[in-house]
């Protein structure tokens, strides 16, 4: 059997679809991956396709796709389209680390699910409650030096997160995660999180006011295990927020003050823009460029330069 599977629009490998590609190669199928190239779909020939879409704005391109003449059993997956999960027989299977080349780490989930309810967020409504998932040797390949985690709150699970970061201390194994907690962040968790080997910054989120706390504790403790927050650390702003889905919203000067907080304390960030508009663009223009915001503050940036972004 041939099958296509289409990346509409994923930043980085898709892991759903690297592991439906092991499925198939274990079945004797053959599997072809297209990602921006929708044009070749009907000249493949295939027999079974599945097409994965990230994100919600690009349905429209997955619709295209639908209207190309074609034999094949379609399959439509991935958060932009729905919140189906893979069949159980593949939800685990390692990755075809194969199916995009050039890769430069291992890629999987330790844990699913989220012990937050953040209004904003779609995890908890497709995922649920925060379970264990995978070890990280389970979908690791050892050509590669780095480990990327996908996991929505990896500090819920202090023991499962340090079973898992003594595998990567063993094998000396860099590390790239999605996004922490920062209102669960110890000491301790801390002192792990120094000992590891990082690829790129510690992420965490600065969501809303409320954390504030939280975020200026977190930022010491994780200098007091002697991490530099200014080169290893980026906090997540969420600006523009209006309250949708029933959370509070932020105002303009909030957004900023954040911002502008953690600078004070020598720790990055990068600016999420929910509803995007000239403000919040301004405000990313400055934050999300290191060059930028560290030498100069908003109000001594010259916007004008970087309108395209």
């Amino acid at each position: 059997m041939k099958v296509l599977l289409v990346d509409v629009d994923s930043t980085i490998p898709n892991l759903a679809l690297m592991q439906i590609s092991t499925w198939h190669k274990d079945h004797g199928d053959e599997v072809t991956l297209l990602k921006g190239e929708y044009e070749s779909f009907d000249t493949l020939n295939a027999d079974k396709v599945y097409v994965s879409c990230i994100f919600r704005e690009n349905r429209a391109q997955v619709l295209g796709i639908l209207t190309i003449p074609k034999k094949a059993e379609i399959v439509l997956g991935g958060p932009g389209l729905n919140w189906d999960w893979l069949p159980a027989g593949i939800q685990k299977v390692k990755p075809d680390y194969d199916l995009y080349p050039g890769m430069e780490y291992s890629l999987g989930f330790t844990t699913r699910g989220c012990i937050r309810r953040c209004p904003w967020c779609v995890v908890p409504k497709k995922e649920g409650a925060l379970q264990r998932w995978q070890r990280v040797e389970e979908f690791h390949d050892e050509r590669f030096g780095t480990v990327r985690l996908l996991d929505n709150n990896i500090l819920a699970d202090p023991e499962w997160f340090r079973l898992n970061t003594e595998f990567l201390l063993q094998h000396d194994l860099a590390l790239i995660e999605e996004g922490m907690d920062v209102r669960l962040l110890t000491p301790s968790l801390a002192a792990r999180l120094a000992e590891i080997r990082l690829a790129k910054p510690l992420k965490f989120a600065f969501d809303t006011m409320a954390i504030e706390p939280a975020v200026l504790k977190g930022i010491q403790i994780l200098q007091d295990a002697g991490i530099n927050t200014k080169r290893n650390v980026l906090f997540y702003v969420l600006v523009g927020y209006d309250g949708c889905m029933g959370g509070i919203p932020t105002t303009q000067e909030e957004d900023i003050y954040r911002c502008r907080l953690l600078r004070e304390h020598r720790t990055g960030a990068f600016v999420m823009q929910f509803r995007s508009s000239p403000w919040t663009r301004r405000l990313a223009a400055w934050a999300n460029r290191p060059q930028l915001f560290w030498p100069r503050d908003l109000d001594e940036t010259d916007y004008a330069a970087y309108r395209s972004q």
